[in-house]
């Protein structure tokens, strides 16, 4: 007879056996023959988050997070086969952009603060707060059908098993920024700890006009001159020079309790962060188009930033096996940013002077209740979540000087602007979730699963935007003066005024987003061997994107309504022990986001790019298929081997657009179609090393290697249209993206980590290298406008940890060198008459840190 155990039964059924023979020796008699029939363990290698799943997927437990050291998802994930970050921030699945993957935090939507994006910027979020990430990259109807790469599903801390109270401090250094000089502005007197204390306030009058709904230009000429005045407030105004940029510093509390109560048991984690510190760029900036450079600058831009997490999640553990969680988590975050540009352009190639400034404030909050219950053979799971972020850039400026003889010279009219921008992002979510394994006496295992949810999403943008203007022929003196004295209560008035780019009915945008879905799915596990799952999902959506000038004139109305029929199947074979093959197949889609769905004009302060929404962008579809094979060796040992098919029908991309001699817009586009054929590998191993050395013998060795590679093309065959932003049909063969690669795909990249474990220290080296990507489209119609390529290159990390021994205290310290290679930020672009020019290249310099922390 063929029994099916996990390890743990395997290990108890022997205790149990050895537990008899040792009672019958004690007894004084021989202990009688055991009959045991024969036991045959399959799988008994595969760790239990890859047994319990039936998709393609990787995993980062607590302890990976703990040993890479990352501070935040974002860097943990770029350990993750098939995984690329993009800014630092956006996750990129299998090469494809963030548009096509999508975030959960225990099972809810996440809102995003970024104006061009409408999925989470992952840097929010600090390891610290995190039980573990998994990434699945073949879909199920439980999850939403936006789902071109994958899932990213983050889970929080819940119960913890033992009591603690944890302290940690830390600092850093980088080679590139810290004790060297950098650009900053004063500012508020709480921008040390990240808070504008109203400094950065519209003025009460000019709050006056907009809420009154008046036009600025309607205002009398002494509320113009005090509306000026207040504007220019020297401590907003005045880039200053700091000579020696002080190390970052982080600090961060942790607390966790359990207490027993009549019904079962309370659970509580809670968690407190603060961080701050400064990062210089010293980049060149050139723009090269119809085969020369058009533009070139060296630009140095500092940023101070500061960033506050908190999280506080509560349990209740019901002695019958239910359970219900509240979680809140909250993360405020400010950069405030200094630049100077200085060089020549195609419209001053006698030389400019650029002077900008900006604070940027990001809010996240998160709030869930869920909730897990036993009810006989059926498990019920619910959510409901409530969610905000925002983003609030009070006062960026801009001031243009132009090179004229030996002298720098303000040049009069609209050089010097001032704008005010806000995104709010809400959204309010549920889900339930239904179980049920059905009662058999044959050898399959049945389980039915079908749920509900539904995801509202708002989300609101509005700015302002102001500059000086003057009919007065500036004297040469003032022209040179520094800003503070160029624009001043003498000046403002008599020579220079203050108006309102003039509004349009696309400046501002109203956005929403309504999803429901209903799945049905089941999982049949045949025989030991042998498992499949397969559903079906229906999803519905109503998108709407309607702009507005802040008059409420309404501009251009985007709606999309769409209903999807999306199935997956997938299919586990464990054919030999401790190997098993996986097949996949699904239907998924990616909507456009609210940014490229709205006609107004954004600059973004990240890259310096001008973006236009286009109103007749479409849903893109998927038809994904999926083939892993996995073998496990022992312990978190295995190697796997991943091959995938996309097929895409009107992906988007971001495509660049010369609206007038050298100045350029980025709109997106739906290309006709693309294909992305690509496999994985990917091995982990533990070892002993070799030879009778104390050292090496007395610590655990471990190796884990992963690499991808995707080939993804843009499809665009003869006959081909694209519509652009005004509705204009156009031949795809203007845009000459046939054969093309997927804008933001690497073809290859490669992760590895080496080191040791021990019980009391920790070595990781952790190497990296993402291929060149597109990360700007440029055009090859009746202007040349070269792809400008991204080069993340090679990453090596180096991550310490040690405990130590204190007078009977255990502190644990913290030792982490990031970037060792000193590997550049590199972007550009390439032709055959101007060769290769630098669109925007930097030095990341070393970043060094230390930590030390304790537990009570």
């Amino acid at each position: 007879m063929n029994y099916r155990f996990s390890l743990k039964a395997v290990l108890s059924l022997s205790a149990a056996v050895l537990s008899t023979q040792a009672m019958a020796q004690d007894a004084g008699t021989e202990a009688a023959p055991t009959r045991v029939d024969e036991v045959v363990v399959t799988g008994s290698f595969i760790p239990d988050p890859q047994r319990a799943t039936s998709q393609v997927a990787s995993f980062l437990q607590a302890e990976d997070l703990i040993r890479q050291g990352d501070s935040d998802a974002a860097l943990a994930l770029t350990r993750v086969s098939g995984l690329s970050i993009v800014g630092g921030r956006f996750a990129y699945v299998r090469g494809l952009g963030d548009r096509y993957s999508s975030a959960l935090l225990n099972g809810s939507p996440l809102p995003s603060p970024q104006p061009l994006r409408r999925t989470v910027p992952l840097d929010l979020f600090p390891s610290s707060v995190l039980n573990g990430i998994t990434v699945q990259k073949t879909f199920s109807p439980n999850y939403p059908g936006e789902f071109g790469g994958g899932v990213i599903a983050l889970n929080t801390l819940k119960t913890p098993i033992d009591d603690f109270f944890k302290v940690k401090i830390g600092v850093g250094a980088n080679t590139e920024t810290t004790g060297k000089e950098s650009l900053f502005v004063h500012g508020g007197d709480y921008d040390a700890l990240g808070f504008d204390d109203g400094t950065r306030d519209i003025p009460d009058p000019l709050l006056g006009v907009v809420k009154r709904g008046e036009r600025l230009s309607d205002q009398s000429d002494a509320d113009l001159e005090l509306i000026g005045q207040l504007l220019v407030d020297p401590n907003l105004t005045v880039l200053q020079s700091y000579d020696e940029t002080f190390p970052d510093m982080n600090v961060s509390i942790d607390v966790a309790k359990t207490i027993g109560v009549g019904f079962g048991e309370i659970g509580f984690v809670g968690t407190a962060g603060f961080d701050n510190g400064w990062s210089t760029e010293r980049s060149t900036r050139q723009v090269q188009a119809n085969g020369r450079i058009e533009d070139s600058l060296e630009s140095v831009e500092s940023t101070y930033q500061v960033t506050w997490n908190a999280l506080g999640s509560t349990t209740l553990n019901f002695d019958s096996g239910d359970s219900i969680q509240g979680t809140v988590f909250y993360v405020h975050d400010t950069a405030k940013e200094a630049q100077i540009d200085q060089g020549r352009t195609f419209s001053e190639p006698d030389g400019i002077f650029l002077e900008k400034s900006g604070y940027y404030d990001r809010e996240l909050l998160y709030t869930q209740l869920n909730g897990e219950h036993l009810l006989g053979d059926f498990t019920a799971n619910w959510r409901g979540s409530y969610s905000m972020a925002s983003r609030d850039a009070p006062y960026e400026r801009q001031l243009e000087r132009q090179l004229r003889g030996d002298a720098l010279l303000f040049p009069g009219n609209n050089a010097h602007s001032i704008s005010f921008s806000e995104v709010n992002d809400e959204i309010t979510s549920g889900g339930l979730d239904l179980s049920y394994y059905v009662p058999s006496t044959s050898a399959w295992e049945v389980e039915i699963a079908g749920g509900v949810d539904y995801a509202e999403t708002d989300r609101e943008f509005a700015d302002l935007n102001l500059q000086y203007t003057t009919s007065t022929l500036l004297d040469p003196q003032l022209a040179a003066a520094r800003v503070d004295l160029l624009f001043s209560d003498a000046t403002i008035g008599p020579i220079f005024t203050i108006q309102e780019i003039p509004p349009r009915p696309s400046d501002n945008y109203l956005g929403d987003l309504d999803v429901f879905g209903a799945y049905l799915k089941t999982d049949i596990e045949f025989s030991p061997t042998v498992r499949a799952d397969y559903g079906v999902r229906y999803e519905t959506s109503k998108l709407n994107v309607q702009t507005l000038d802040r008059f409420s004139n309404l501009g251009v109305t985007s709606n999309l309504e769409n209903n999807y029929v999306l199935p997956s199947a997938s299919f586990t074979w464990n054919f030999i022990d401790d190997t098993q093959l996986r097949l996949g197949y699904s239907n998924t889609i990616a909507r456009p986001q609210f940014r490229e769905l709205a006609s107004s004009r954004f600059l973004d302060p990240e890259s310096d790019r001008t973006f236009v929404g286009n109103p007749n962008l479409v849903d893109s579809e998927f038809e994904n298929f999926d083939v892993r094979l996995e073998r496990y060796f022992g312990r978190n040992q295995f190697i796997a081997l991943s091959g995938f098919y996309k097929n895409i029908k009107n992906p988007i991309e971001e495509s660049t657009f010369e609206t007038s001699a050298n100045v350029f817009e980025t709109s997106f586009i739906n290309a006709p179609a693309a294909e992305l054929l690509g496999f994985e590998a990917e091995a982990r191993t533990n070892f002993n090393m070799p030879g009778n050395i104390k050292f090496l013998d007395s610590r655990d060795w471990f190796f884990t290697v992963n690499y991808t590679y995707t080939d993804a093309t843009v499809n665009a065959a003869a006959g081909d249209v694209i519509i652009q932003a005004d509705g204009t049909p156009i031949s795809a063969e203007l845009f000459g993206i046939d054969g093309q690669p997927l804008q933001g795909t690497p073809k290859h990249i490669f992760n590895s980590q080496f080191g040791w474990e021990s019980d009391n220290d920790q070595f990781t080296i952790l190497f990296g290298i993402v291929d060149d990507r597109v990360s700007r489209r440029g055009l090859r119609g009746l202007s040349i406008v070269p792809d400008v390529v991204e080069s993340p290159g090679p990453q090596l990390d180096l991550v310490y940890r040690r405990k130590v021994d204190v007078k009977g205290q255990e502190f644990n310290v913290g030792l982490s060198a990031r970037n060792v290679l000193n590997t550049d930020h590199e972007e550009f672009q390439t032709s055959e008459e101007a060769g290769r020019s630098e669109f925007n290249t930097y030095r990341r310099g070393v970043s060094f840190s230390a930590s030390l922390s304790t537990s009570f």
